[in-house]
């Protein structure tokens, strides 16, 4: 029975994820994203890919093999484009992918399903190989919100590898 239970769940699962595939064009290498991913934004659940001439602040974040990320929490302004520059200061490959609480949930399903797949052309998140450095440039919604950054490698989400990233509210009167 919880064979068939897992079974099941990995296929509802699979289903839901593969729904913005056809919505994504023609990208060259799909191999490792989770469904928001592939579709190349978080709409305005979460933000969208930033461009450079937009960044209005550049965050350094650092990855450890103790499951964590330092900081481990980011305060952003609404519709904020920034740049993270993510440094592993480990001996082990770190991810740093950005979402809401549901991608995030998301992607793990995915990863656990899939245990071999690695990150791709990921637009809300980049692998970081031990000892080295990438960075990602995010432009946050015009809303409040709690987001999270994690690391999806195998085990390090369910050791607690999650940062999190608190929007503020716009000023009042502003648009969204």
């Amino acid at each position: 029975m919880k064979n068939i239970v897992r079974i099941v769940t990995a296929s509802v699962v699979l289903a839901a994820l593969t729904i913005p595939v056809a919505q994504a064009g023609d990208m060259a290498d799909m191999s490792g994203m989770s469904g928001m991913s592939r579709s190349g934004t978080g709409g305005d659940r979460y933000g969208a890919p930033g461009q450079a001439s937009a960044v209005t602040r550049t965050v350094k974040i650092t990855t450890l093999d103790t499951m964590r990320f330092t900081p481990s929490r980011v305060d952003v302004g609404p519709g904020q484009t920034v740049r993270f520059v993510i440094r592993n200061a480990g001996r082990t490959t770190h991810e740093f992918v950005i979402g809401d609480r549901t991608e995030q949930r998301a992607h793990e399903a995915e990863m656990k399903a899939h245990p071999d797949m690695k990150m791709g052309h990921d637009p809300n998140g980049v692998a970081v190989p031990p000892g080295q450095t990438r960075t990602l440039i995010w432009r946050f919604p015009q809303r409040a919100a709690t987001l999270e950054y994690a690391c999806h490698e195998p085990g390090h989400f369910a050791a607690g590898m999650v940062g999190y990233i608190h929007l503020r509210a716009p000023a009042p009167g502003t648009a969204r």
